[in-house]
């Protein structure tokens, strides 16, 4: 009951506040003058205030009666009346504004009584309707009231808890902990680190920088979700023998919710002197004792479950720790990402759920207890068929399990593991109510935030913007002065993120919610929240507001039983497959007014009701209909809109009153589409516009943008041909667009001669300076604008200058203050870069450039510097490409990482800067010192398709390329000598890549490192003559590629045996190849590939007992004939993909072949490309019956299938370019199988 208290108490607070804000806005002051309503509402407004206070009160105390938590229900249900009745008032106001707006030479402020006419009919409905919502929020005031003075609350002083104190010690309470030791061997390995910060960073010590003093303490906090298992393994921690000897004192504290200092700091005097201390000492003299038993000791202090994120607190706690021997830790458990940052000096160990088997082992444990699982094997395989379910949750498998054990009938079993978790009874300390604690701590906003996702099923993926948008159109976020309300609604989610609710996914920017918070959300969500999904049809309850359904198939009395709920306020129908949907929505649309967020996906709707104008509270509507072509003219009518996404539906044009919709803040759609809406101008609340495309027509032309200064993001001005004078681009203030983060100016490169006001029309277009991202393309102009430069553009970090023909130099952009990035692409008037570019002959250019990229300057030749002055200080990336005639470059910045050139016509790389080193033949950068003693840092250098360039050899030196990880040099037709003996030195190498080279031969063996992880070597010209005794060391190889190596005819087992991390092997095109050994080593093969090595005939002898071909999941060949010699009598059991090209052969696995080709007993792609002899598939193909895949590439000859048939468990079947009599044979038996699996 208190939980239930506490969810409804806190909802309906945040009720009452959005109510408040609400009667108090604008809008409805304004009806409140023009209706004569304004006495009304003030009167509202006392009573919601009133309320709230009421409301309060109860809050704090602990209430045990359950009519009090059924009058919060009351309280809610009035609560969102009132919402949706002053809802109506503010879309008069802007109906009327709209209307108003029609007519020209109409007055808002003129029409006044036209307006109070409008909004008030002649019985007084409006004063009746607002006097029955204060009516019922009066006496429900009255009855909270009367309850609490009922159960004396205030006399028994129990102020309102949110639970007992949970408590725990540093004694486990398990007999046995599974799947922890290398979370436990981390955390030690941490606490038994020095603590002194200028030791060798490490991953895990990152010693925050607001607490480097050298009196600190080391803070270790461990973060996970709820019932994860942080006790258990601090608990595992405190009680290690290393730990014991390592910390001369010791002491357990449980924190929990009360964070209270002087507490605390009691408890872990008590813990270290074994003695009680007085109760009423103050906090300084217990700070004192504290001091003085800790001093000169190193210490470990375990602070279990903290919730406090006052850092105040936590600074007045922890003053008198640094006292103690360095070495002393603090090990924190919390659930709170943002408790961890606070009070962490290391970064926080995250703790995740168990493995699977870690996981089983646990939960057979608890849900068999002292009987033998094999006594039991239908009950084994009923809780093993659904542990995944418990998400490798520690409690949540002991609360599973103890219900399971309390029965061991299979009925019994099978009820627990078909429900839910939070369907199950539970006790205190079982996992949902040990989550709900972290519920119970959430502001009330929050908690209508994460309440809602449960109208979202489990595993869905969260994109943050998408969620804030459903949460500003219920109202949820509370408006903070000027700030945006969609930044408001990123700090909500940023907030719920770092309490757990909410986990990063494998994807960017995508965001997951564990299972076990859904089924915690789920729980407390019950009575207005309702997802429905394929098969789990439930009742409705009366009081939902919120419903979402996920099912293809939805019978149509169901469908419409959705009509007598008409106070919902979320619909969303996904991937609904009803050809009916239109009828439907058509006969919902005009009693479900109360919608602010409606979602529909459906592939088969051409339409959207008229009826949908009706939704006059609707603020989110995301549409996804592949053949809707037109929006209904009614759409025009949803005033309050803020959100519309039509991004799939190939609309042809919009209503044409569709600037109506004054508050829209997000329009998603296409790009063809948006430059359809014309007079675009009056949506002035927009807050992002991707693209702008300028017309000569009204409507469409530059000043449409005059007025949409709440424009975010990123703005794409395309045709700016259109526009004819400085004073027409001016027009679009882009100046006043404040917050605007990138912005393109784009001309059509395609319209020919330039009109020869290019210049003009560039300088009209002066952004803010607070933009941070810029591109100019297809510019056609001569002159740089004026702005272009570092007092208009402080704030600039990336430039990219494309397809600007005009300009025969460049811009001064080296004196840009944040520039970061720079890319400049298809100038070809360019010949020259000099002086002009850095900005100053004085000062560093470019001082914070980190990426720099040059392409396809097909006239550049020369590049200057500054005699003397470094430039580029910061850059870490340069890329040049198609720049032809470019002679040289400058002299690499220090701590540039990547280096990349491609289609470059220098003849010798550049030199490293070293600040003393000067430029001789007028500074141009082509001839740095020949001195090759200068270190730097690249890390990656790829260098493609330079024809001029000769020698290498200068560059590839230990001390010149300290850090080198990966090399590639590819396509430099005249590079004669690589340092053949110097490749083993280069320590941190990890990928080379050598090809197309024909490099001569050389008396010096190659050496490779051992470090090396890929290598590539394809048409290297002599240097496959060395012997393959190179590949003899690399023990650590993952990928070989050897590729057209005429050189290498065998490959020994003495070479390849050593190769036990290979996981690819690429061998083709080795014409003189005849044998290979050691392939039953390769322990860790995953995919070979060996094609076009004609006499390969030969597999040196091996050890039998040794099958290195195991885990082999991709086999290409192209000649069946390699079965036999490459594997023999191996079978392949993890064989999945096999692909078979340019096979000369008329067979394909015949005789001893085709017993092998039946061993592949987990094949499931099979594909046969430019077979061109080939007539006759296996005979036996139809006993594959794991083949799920048959691709048919370019086989003419082929003409049927196989007497006997294809395998029954295809799903898939494709042919290209193959006899027209196989292709419809193919096609007939995919039918077939389509027919047979529905």
């Amino acid at each position: 009951m208190e939980a239930l208290l506490s969810v409804g108490g806190s909802i309906a607070s945040a009720v009452l506040d959005t109510l408040v804000d609400q009667v108090s806005s604008d809008a409805i002051q304004q009806f409140g003058r023009h209706s004569g309503l304004q006495d009304v509402l003030g009167r509202l407004r006392i009573t919601l205030l009133r309320t709230h206070v009421i409301l309060n009160s109860a809050e704090k105390r602990r209430a045990k009666e359950e009519n009090l938590a059924q009058i919060l229900h009351e309280l809610k249900d009035a609560a969102y009346d009132g919402e949706d009745l002053l809802g109506e008032f503010e879309y008069k106001v802007l109906q009327h504004k709209a209307e108003s707006q029609k007519n020209s030479g109409g007055n808002f402020l003129s029409s006044s009584f036209a307006l109070a006419r409008n909004l008030i009919n002649p019985d007084g409905d409006a004063v009746a309707r607002v006097g029955e919502v204060m009516g019922r929020l009066d006496s429900i005031a009255d009855n909270m009231e009367r309850v609490i003075r009922l159960l004396d609350l205030d006399d028994e002083g129990k102020k309102y808890k949110s639970s007992v104190r949970r408590e725990t010690s540093s004694f486990l309470t398990e007999s046995e902990v599974f799947g922890r030791e290398k979370d436990q061997e981390k955390v030690i390995t941490l606490l038994l680190k020095s603590s002194d910060a200028t030791e060798p960073s490490d991953d895990h010590v990152r010693v925050c920088s607001k607490r480097l003093k050298k009196d600190s303490i080391s803070v270790l906090p461990v973060v996970g979700i709820g019932g994860i298992g942080k006790t258990t393994l601090a608990q595992l921690i405190y009680n290690d023998p290393k730990v014991h000897d390592y910390f001369e004192l010791k002491i357990w504290v449980c924190v929990s919710d009360n964070f209270d200092v002087k507490r605390l700091t009691k408890e872990i005097i008590e813990s270290v002197t074994k003695k009680r201390q007085c109760d009423h000492q103050n906090l300084n003299n217990l700070q004192e004792i504290l001091k003085e038993k800790i001093m000169s000791k190193r210490f470990l202090l375990v602070l279990d479950d903290v919730w406090n994120d006052d850092i105040r607190k936590w600074e007045t706690l922890c003053a008198p720790l640094g006292y103690g021997l360095q070495g002393s830790k603090v090990l924190v458990t919390t659930r709170s990402k943002k408790v961890a940052e606070m009070m962490g000096t290391m970064e926080a160990v995250p703790l995740r759920g168990l493995a699977k088997d870690a996981c089983w082992k646990f939960f057979r444990g608890k849900a068999f207890g002292s009987q033998n699982p094999k006594e039991h094997p239908k009950l084994e395989a009923i809780a093993k068929m659904n542990a995944d379910k418990l998400k490798g949750s520690p409690l949540a498998a002991k609360t599973v399990g103890g219900l399971l054990n309390l029965d061991l009938d299979e009925r019994h079993w099978r009820s627990i593991m078909i429900s839910e978790i939070c369907e199950l009874k539970q006790r205190q300390d079982d996992i949902i109510p040990v989550l709900w604690l972290s519920y119970q701590y959430l502001p009330a906003r929050l908690k209508q935030c994460v309440t809602y996702c449960s109208i979202f099923p489990k595993a869905y993926e969260y994109k943050k913007d998408m969620l804030v948008q459903h949460w500003m159109a219920q109202g949820f976020i509370e408006p903070q002065g000027t700030a945006r309300i969609e930044e408001m609604g990123r700090e909500y989610f940023h907030d719920l993120l770092g309490r757990s609710f909410f986990e990063g996914s494998f994807w960017e920017n995508i965001y997951v919610m564990h299972d076990l918070i859904h089924d915690l959300v789920q729980s407390v969500s019950v009575d207005e929240h309702l997802r429905i999904e394929d098969g789990k049809w439930q009742e409705i309850p009366s009081s939902l507001r919120h419903l979402s359904i996920y099912t293809k198939n939805l019978e149509m009395s169901k469908l419409m039983s959705f009509g007598n709920h008409k106070k919902l306020r979320t619909l969303v129908f996904m991937n609904l497959d009803d050809k009916n949907f239109y009828s439907q929505l058509d006969r919902l649309f005009p009693v479900l007014t109360s919608i602010r967020v409606l979602k529909l996906r459906n592939r088969w709707t051409e339409e959207l009701p008229e009826s949908i104008g009706n939704l006059k509270h609707l603020r989110y509507l995301d549409i996804s209909f592949p053949l809707l072509r037109r929006l209904p003219e009614s759409l025009c009518n949803l005033y309050n809109l803020l959100v519309l996404n039509i991004s799939n539906c190939p609309i042809d044009n919009f209503p044409t009153c569709m600037t109506n919709l004054v508050k829209l803040r997000q329009l998603k759609v296409d790009e063809e589409t948006i430059c359809k809406l014309a007079d675009i101008r009056k949506l002035t609340s927009l807050q992002e516009l991707a693209i702008f495309q300028v017309g000569k027509q009204n409507g469409h032309k530059i000043e449409e943008l005059k007025d949409m200064i709440q424009l975010h993001g990123s703005l794409r001005i395309k045709n700016l041909e259109s526009v004819e004078s400085k004073e027409e681009a001016s027009q679009a203030k882009l100046n006043n667009k404040q917050y605007l983060d990138e912005l393109a100016l784009v001309w059509n490169i395609n319209r020919g001669t330039s009109s020869g006001n290019d210049d003009e029309v560039l300088e009209g277009l002066r952004p803010h300076s607070n933009l941070q991202r810029l591109e100019i393309s297809g510019y056609g102009g001569v002159s740089f604008p004026s702005w272009l430069e570092p007092q208009s553009l402080k704030s600039l970090e990336a430039i990219c200058l494309d397809n600007i023909q005009s300009w025969a130099k460049l811009p001064s952009l080296g004196q840009l203050p944040f520039l970061k990035i720079l890319r400049i692409k298809n100038m070809h008037a360019v010949k020259q870069v000099g002086h002009e570019f850095y900005g100053s002959p004085e000062i560093k250019g470019f001082p914070l450039l980190e990426k720099l990229e040059i392409s396809n300057m097909q006239e550049w030749e020369d590049w200057f510097r500054i005699e003397g002055i470094q430039m580029f200080p910061r850059l870490l990336q340069l890329y040049i490409k198609d720049c032809p005639k470019l002679k040289g470059l400058p002299c690499l910045p220090p701590l540039l990482r990547e280096f990349h050139l491609k289609n470059v016509g220098i003849n010798m790389l550049p030199e490293s800067w070293d600040g003393d080193h000067g430029f001789n033949d007028d500074s141009r950068m082509t001839n740095c010192s020949r001195s090759s003693s200068r270190t730097s840092s690249i890390s990656h250098m790829d260098i493609r398709g330079c024809p001029n360039l000769v020698n290498l050899e200068r560059w590839l030196l230990l001390h010149h390329l300290p850090a080198i990880k990966e090399l590639t040099i590819v396509d430099c037709q005249k590079v004669v000598q690589l340092p053949m003996e110097r490749f083993k030195d280069f320590l941190s190498l990890e990928n080379l890549e050598i090809l197309d080279c024909p490099l001569p031969k050389s008396p010096v063996q190659l050496t490779l490192p051992s470090s090396l992880l890929h290598l590539t070597l394809a048409s290297c010209g002599h240097l496959d003559e060395s012997p393959p005794d190179f590949l003899h060391n690399l023990t650590c190889l993952t990928r070989l590629e050897l590729v057209r190596c005429p050189h290498i005819t065998s490959l020994a087992g003495e070479v390849l045996g050593h190769m036990i991390a290979l996981s690819v092997l690429t061998i083709w095109d080795c014409k003189e190849l005849r044998s290979i050994g050691g392939l039953r080593a390769l322990i860790s093969l995953e995919k070979l590939d060996i094609g076009r090595c004609p006499r390969l005939r030969q597999l040196e002898n091996e050890e039998e007992q040794r099958d290195g071909f195991a885990h082999l999941r991709f086999l290409s060949i192209d000649d069946t004939a390699l079965v036999k010699v490459l594997f023999s009598t191996i079978t392949l059991p993890s064989l999945e993909h096999l692909r078979i090209f340019d096979s000369a052969q008329l067979t394909l696995f015949s005789g001893e072949e085709q017993l092998w080709l039946l061993g592949l007993k987990s094949l499931k792609y099979l594909f046969l490309q430019n077979c061109t002899n080939l007539q006759s598939l296996p005979t036996e193909l139809h006993s594959l019956c794991t083949l799920q895949y048959l691709k048919i590439l370019n086989c003419p000859k082929l003409r049927s299938l196989p007497e006997k048939g294809l395998p029954p468990s295809l799903t898939v079947i494709r042919s290209e370019d193959c006899d027209p009599v196989l292709t419809e044979q193919l096609e007939r038996h995919q039918i077939m199988s389509q027919n047979v699996i529905s």
